[in-house]
């Protein structure tokens, strides 16, 4: 049974997620916060950004109140529209002046691979985190798998885009099938578009 996560946890959902993204060494992360002295403050920032700025109307799990493991789902009809970035990053936060270069690049990556999604009703899965400290134990697949299950009794497909192929192996294994590739200009990171019909 999953566990829903209120809005009055948010912050505590972000903290999971930063948790789980920096500890996995997330190439995306690295590519824009490499050249920082800050990094790891610039990364978990970063990183609790994706959920505190999620619309309200995002579907929110848990594996339990304790949170050792999160998603956040997009339901049909919803896009990044509803987001609001109430920290946004701007310039005067980065020793580099090629950091906010190369996040400009991410974002308009990420925007061409969702516009390639396609605007049909389908559940988006915009992230899946495990801490650390309770990788393997499944958590992700208990995550994932009952919002599968829900899409397929609405005969919708479920869409994702993640950052290495190392994820886009493990999403396969949940009957996902990658569709397009995109490579984040001036760099040799790349972005994957997946879809479960």
């Amino acid at each position: 049974m999953l566990y829903e996560v209120s809005l009055s946890r948010i912050n505590e959902m972000a903290d999971t997620s930063a948790e789980a993204f920096i500890a996995n060494n997330d190439p995306i992360g690295n590519f824009m916060f490499q050249d920082e002295p800050d990094h790891l403050v610039l990364k978990r920032r970063f990183f609790r950004s994706l959920v505190i700025s999620c619309s309200p109307k995002a579907v929110r799990h848990g594996i339990s109140p304790a949170l050792e493991a999160v998603s956040i789902w997009f339901p049909p009809g919803m896009d990044h529209s509803g987001d609001v970035d109430t920290d946004p990053f701007t310039a005067q936060d980065f020793v580099n002046h090629k950091t906010m270069e190369k996040m400009r690049a991410v974002d308009e990556t990420i925007a061409a691979l969702t516009a390639h999604l396609g605007r049909e009703p389908q559940w988006y899965l915009h992230l899946v985190a495990v801490r650390p400290q309770f990788r393997n134990q499944g958590y992700s697949s208990q995550l994932i798998r009952p919002m599968l299950t829900r899409a397929e009794s609405e005969g919708l497909p479920c869409t994702l885009i993640t950052q290495s192929m190392e994820n886009v192996r493990k999403y396969e294994h949940w009957g996902f099938k990658l569709v397009k590739e995109m490579p984040v200009s001036r760099s040799r990171e790349k972005f994957y578009s997946m879809r479960k019909s």
